[in-house]
């Protein structure tokens, strides 16, 4: 069931796929190609994204920057999902569009990555992001300890968080079907 958010003012206003990754700034394009290159269906479950190519209710926006590592490594796995599942995609460059990224904001602030599922009518049914669950488990724990940048520890708790992040990421592609499963599992909820 969708939510009170509604996104229907941006719903056509945004970049095709393509069209963002041809705005990228090639030195981050090139840092998101081994990720995109990386993915590969034989590791994850087709059946469920599959069945929902029958709807033609669901649109999804997608607000990223080029300059983002969570975006080079999540975009094309976000995108790959939403094409198996028959779900238009259109992008919002964040800082062209602050508003909306406002509208979203993941732990106080606008991280990207952000997936925003709606129906036809623009009614929000589910957004998510930047990065998968238990990768963002550290900087949850970051922001739970409501530190300030004049903190003493400031520095090197942000740090720690954004280490074991990477941490988690990993330097392979294993992390994709963390992304796979909860955005199936979003999706299915629709």
């Amino acid at each position: 069931m969708p939510s009170a958010f509604d996104i229907s003012d941006k719903t056509g206003h945004g970049l095709a796929v393509d069209d963002f990754v041809e705005r990228m700034r090639p030195t981050y394009r090139e840092k998101m190609e081994p990720w995109q290159a990386a993915f590969s269906w034989k590791h994850h479950p087709e059946d469920k994204l599959l069945a929902l190519q029958s709807r033609d209710d669901l649109h999804c926006a997608v607000l990223a920057s080029d300059w983002c590592g969570d975006v080079h490594r999540n975009f094309p796995v976000i995108v790959e999902v939403m094409r198996k599942a028959g779900v238009p995609v259109e992008v919002f460059i964040q800082e062209e569009h602050p508003e909306f990224i406002d509208q979203f904001r993941t732990l106080g602030g606008t991280s990207v990555p952000k997936v925003v599922v709606s129906d036809e009518h623009g009614k929000v049914y589910f957004s998510w992001g930047p990065r998968p669950a238990f990768i963002q488990e550290p900087m949850k724990h970051f922001k739970s300890l409501g530190l300030t940048e004049n903190d003493e520890t400031y520095a090197d708790e942000r740090s720690a968080a954004y280490e074991s992040i990477f941490s988690r990421y990993g330097d392979d592609a294993d992390y994709q079907r963390l992304v796979v499963y909860e955005l199936t599992n979003l999706l299915e909820q629709c």
